[in-house]
């Protein structure tokens, strides 16, 4: 992820995966965080890590106060699973009140639409020995607190929708919703304990859930880059001054 075609960014690796792998953040050369921009948090949704390597390209450091993770769980990426080396979904391991110590259960990679109805949530998705039992989990929360952005923005795949979290500015939701023709939702349609967007929440910082479709990584570029590009360029990143 540092090569030549990425200008202006300055690489920080803000921890560790459980597999030893180094957890990279690419933030702007100065300034105030404007906002974050998580993907990969999911192994199995590859391409949302592969639209943020197409926006730290098309968009210099120089030229955001957004800092981008690309990659929020490198060995599930490796792996192609959704969980961590652990086994563990990393989505349902932060220590939000909704956090379960039961496992559950959600749709097996590349299911079609028609098909996602709860009969069919049969991969197990286990939450952590206790919240925020992992080292992905541990080193995101750590850097969130550490850079304090004042929006998130959390990419995953395949649900094609937008939900807002908390006092997310309604502009930039809109605006989003208009770049992508995505709807906006108040519920993603099924229990998610443990989330990272549950996280934020409670620790006061707003985010947006961005759920690309399912797709070829073309077509998925051309729908959703050209909103993410205009929000990162966008005067105090998009968010409203304090």
């Amino acid at each position: 992820m540092t090569g030549n075609l990425l200008h202006g960014w300055r690489v920080e690796e803000y921890g560790h995966s459980r597999d030893g792998v180094a957890l990279r953040a690419f933030l702007p050369e100065s300034g105030p965080t404007a906002g974050l921009l998580v993907a990969a948090q999911h192994g199995e949704e590859a391409v949302t890590a592969l639209l943020a390597r197409r926006l730290l390209e098309r968009v210099s450091g120089d030229a955001t106060r957004w800092v981008v993770v690309p990659v929020a769980n490198p060995d599930g990426l490796i792996n192609g699973t959704r969980q961590n080396a652990a086994g563990v979904d990393l989505n349902r391991n932060f220590p939000a009140t909704t956090w379960r110590s039961d496992d559950s259960y959600t749709y097996p990679p590349g299911i079609e639409d028609e098909r996602r109805v709860v009969a069919n949530r049969t991969n197990l998705s286990k939450p952590g020995e206790h919240p925020g039992s992992e080292p992905e989990t541990q080193a995101l929360m750590r850097f969130v607190e550490r850079v304090q952005p004042p929006l998130v923005i959390d990419v995953h795949s395949p649900l094609e929708l937008l939900l807002p979290r908390g006092d997310v500015p309604p502009a930039i939701v809109e605006s989003l919703s208009r770049a992508a023709d995505l709807p906006i939702v108040d519920d993603v349609g099924g229990p998610c304990p443990g989330a990272f967007d549950d996280w934020l929440l409670e620790v006061g910082i707003p985010a947006i859930v961005y759920e690309v479709e399912h797709g070829g990584l073309p077509a998925l570029c051309a729908r959703h880059l050209p909103g993410l590009e205009a929000l990162l360029r966008s005067p105090n990143g998009g968010v409203r001054p304090s």
